[in-house]
Order: C-alpha cells, then sequence, then structure tokens
C-alpha cells in the first residue's frame, strides 16, 4: 500500500498513520467497498493530510471531520444538484478536499511545524494568502482550460451526437461490445 501511496504523490504512508478522525473514509466504509471507493479514501486522506503536514490529533481531526463532510456533500449533493458526470469524484475528493485542506491549513498552521503560524495562534493573514492562493488557482484553471477547449473544439467536436450517446460511447467511440 505504500508503494501505491509513493505513486500517487509520492507521500509515505506514516504521514496518514497519524491520528485523524476523516468522516468521509467513515462514510465511504459503509456506503460501498468497491475498488473505486478505496482508491477515493486513499487519495482523499493524502489530499487532505500532506498539505498539513505532521502533527496533533488536535489539528488533524478537525480537518478530517470538516473537510470529510465537505467532500462526501461534495461527491452526492453537488453532483446531483448540478449534474454533472464525475463517475470518480475527482472534483469532489480533489476539488473540494484540496480546496478545503488549503484553507484549514491556514486556520490550523503552527509556527513550530512550518514556520509560519495559522489563524489559532493570532495570523489571519495566512488564511488570507491560502484564499488568494485558491482563487488564483481557479482563475488560471478555468481560463486556461476554456482558451484549450475552444483551440480543440477548432479541429474536433467536443461533444457525440445523441445517437452515438444512445448507443453507448464504448461501443461508437471505441468499437468496444461485450459479447
Amino acid at each position: 500500500m505504500e508503494a501505491l501511496l509513493q505513486e500517487a504523490g509520492g507521500h509515505h504512508l506514516s504521514k496518514l498513520e497519524e491520528p485523524n478522525l476523516d468522516l468521509f473514509v467513515l462514510i465511504e466504509r459503509w456506503r460501498a467497498n468497491q475498488l473505486a471507493a478505496q482508491a477515493k479514501k486513499i487519495v482523499h486522506s493524502v489530499v487532505l493530510v500532506c498539505p498539513v503536514g505532521p502533527g496533533s490529533a488536535e489539528r488533524h481531526n478537525p480537518i478530517g471531520a470538516i473537510a470529510g463532510l465537505l467532500c462526501f456533500w461534495a461527491c452526492t449533493r453537488l453532483k446531483r444538484r448540478f449534474k454533472y458526470d464525475d463517475s470518480l469524484d475527482v472534483f469532489g475528493v480533489h476539488g473540494v478536499g484540496g480546496i478545503t485542506g488549503v484553507l484549514l491549513t491556514g486556520v490550523f498552521a503552527t509556527a513550530s511545524v512550518g514556520g509560519t503560524p495559522g489563524l489559532l495562534e493570532g495570523n489571519p493573514y495566512l488564511v488570507l494568502t491560502q484564499l488568494y492562493g485558491v482563487v488564483v488557482t481557479l482563475v488560471w484553471s478555468a481560463g486556461i482550460t476554456f482558451a484549450l477547449l475552444k483551440l480543440v473544439g477548432l479541429f474536433v467536436p467536443l461533444r457525440v451526437s445523441l445517437q452515438q450517446e444512445l448507443e453507448g460511447l464504448d461501443i461508437s467511440q471505441h468499437g468496444e461490445a461485450l459479447q
């Protein structure tokens, strides 16, 4: 399992062994025991714990609880509300989990670990700095994605026809069919 985690981001299992109340992982255990659910649990823990770094349960448990609930909400209700196709819950885990982890890092950071105190140690500017980073990243990513989609759309259609979608993309796009 540690080899899988190292491939996923160069992180060691030891960071995940620290006390961490992660509600997303607990909820997913009750929901499904599929391979995709297992992979989401690993990715979710890595996304949340790595920005915070080593530390105590006093910092990790609130982050795991808050981000776990937000990620679960994003993977279920938000996805249904906006009807977007995200079969592996990439946005719910990476997007919402990453943004939550970055912002909560600004809240729970301690000078003894990273050299910069967070909101709980009297430094509200770190949360603002983290928020600025999130906003810049979202604007940059949306702008580049829009430009690349427009460029690609000049050469190939970005959407399949209704007939191809009804037939099934495995058949219409890849020529695959179960025999």
